[in-house]
């Protein structure tokens, strides 16, 4: 036996807690870092009988929720999580980081809590049980019949993906930092009548557009789609510039904190085909004067506006995106010698042909409409939109001080024109940029 051999085991009878704890990172960091994974190896240690389990189940649920914490401190939210994981974990150990996510948050009071944060939580797929047994993981593990070793591999699985996750941008106070005064959704601040009526229009707007969207997404007719759409932009842009004036207007008792303001959030996108749903990300960013920084490789992007724009862009792009996959399916060609289908590149270059085509209408529903109301405001909006984009463009050089360009290419010309037939586009510029944060 070697000396360091016989150290750990005089410290697994000395300290068994400590020693637990030394195993559990110790393995989850080699594995993290691409050494040798030995979670099998430290699942059977650890399952060991003259091992209290309560005692291991501890251990591991503090090493669980203090990598949690952790993640909150390098940008992660409930929702990014819960994404990555869908992406990166099987079924058990998926559900087992939801519920450590869940834990962890529910140690925060309340209050400390942004509203976002609150709503992700919220929508986050927990095991009620994971609570009432006090985040212990044997309760867990014997209501889903499995084994003790099966759930401590489960459980080093969990805590290498916790640390093993990158940084990413703070686009909202982790727990602990957040005032109970914020709001989530509309800007204004509930409590003040004026306010109140703000939010309620708001409310309205985001019926109607919801309304258009949802006949968009029910269609059979890619031309009706699109002028539903369109329809949805119009009125999207039409509140967007009322929100912009109101800021803008610091002789209006009512309009609040005063001046533009900027702010971001994720959205996590479906694999295949990253590149061109981050296009049309961009696109419909850009149609609501707000900005994209993709991160295709983790599967998400980065859209930075006005907070009143970010809702409503990530309502319209959520509809596209289903719109963009049922027209693509509609527009299947015949199936080719030896049964082969659509081609990779014929799918890369549709999505790039409808996103581009997508963005161009919006584009035009948008000018004409802020044509009408810069008409309606005597040229007052102008100045308005200039400091949102100042704040805009100053959120994003904070949170991505490094940006390189990078374009969406096509190379297949059948799948381009049936991109072209689908979102009813006559002209098309060859090529756009999409913005991605350096690695």
């Amino acid at each position: 036996m070697s000396n360091a051999h016989g150290e750990m085991v005089g410290v697994r009878h000395q300290d068994p807690a400590g020693w637990v704890r030394v195993l559990l990172w110790e393995t989850a960091q080699r594995a993290a870092d691409g050494g040798r994974d030995r979670s099998d190896h430290a699942a059977l240690e650890l399952a060991d009988p003259s091992l209290p389990a309560p005692l291991v189940d501890g251990v591991v649920d503090d090493c669980l929720t203090g990598a949690a914490g952790r993640l909150w401190e390098r940008g992660w939210q409930p929702q990014d999580v819960a994404e990555f994981a869908a992406r990166r974990l099987s079924g058990p150990a998926r559900q087992l980081v939801l519920d450590v996510v869940a834990s962890q948050a529910a140690r925060c009071p309340r209050s400390t809590l942004d509203p976002r944060w609150r709503s992700q939580l919220g929508e986050l797929e927990t095991s009620p049980s994971w609570a009432a047994d006090g985040a212990r993981l044997t309760p867990w593990a014997t209501r889903r019949r499995l084994s003790r070793v099966v759930a401590l591999r489960l459980a080093l699985t969990v805590l290498t993906f916790l640390y093993a996750a990158p940084s990413l941008a703070a686009v909202l106070p982790p727990p602990g930092r957040a005032g109970a005064a914020g709001q989530a959704g509309m800007p204004g601040v509930a409590g003040t009548g004026e306010h109140a009526r703000r939010n309620d229009a708001g409310e309205k707007v985001l019926h109607r557009i919801r309304a258009l969207l949802a006949k968009a997404e029910s269609t059979e007719f890619p031309e009706e789609a699109e002028a539903l759409s369109s329809k949805a932009q119009a009125l999207m842009t039409k509140f967007s510039l009322d929100q912009a004036m109101v800021a803008d207007d610091v002789s209006v008792p009512s309009a609040g904190a005063a001046g533009a303001h900027a702010s971001a959030r994720r959205v996590w996108l479906r694999a295949p085909y990253l590149n061109a749903k981050a296009l049309l990300a961009q696109l419909v960013a850009e149609a609501n004067r707000s900005r994209v920084v993709a991160c295709t490789g983790m599967g998400f992007v980065t859209i930075i506006g006005a907070e009143a724009d970010l809702q409503m862009v990530e309502l319209l792009l959520t509809s596209l995106l289903l719109q963009a996959d049922r027209a693509m399916l509609a527009a299947s060609p015949s199936a080719r010698a030896g049964g082969h289908s659509r081609t990779r590149s014929w799918r890369q270059s549709f999505l790039v042909s409808y996103a581009t085509r997508i963005g161009q209408r919006l584009s035009a529903a948008s000018e004409a409409s802020m044509a009408e109301y810069d008409a309606d405001t005597s040229g007052r909006l102008l100045p308005a939109l200039t400091a949102r984009d100042r704040a805009v463009r100053q959120l994003v050089t904070e949170l991505f001080p490094r940006i390189r360009k990078t374009a969406v290419s096509t190379s297949n010309p059948a799948g381009w024109a049936a991109g072209k037939l689908a979102a009813d586009l006559a002209d098309l510029g060859a090529r756009r940029g999409v913005g991605r944060a350096a690695s």
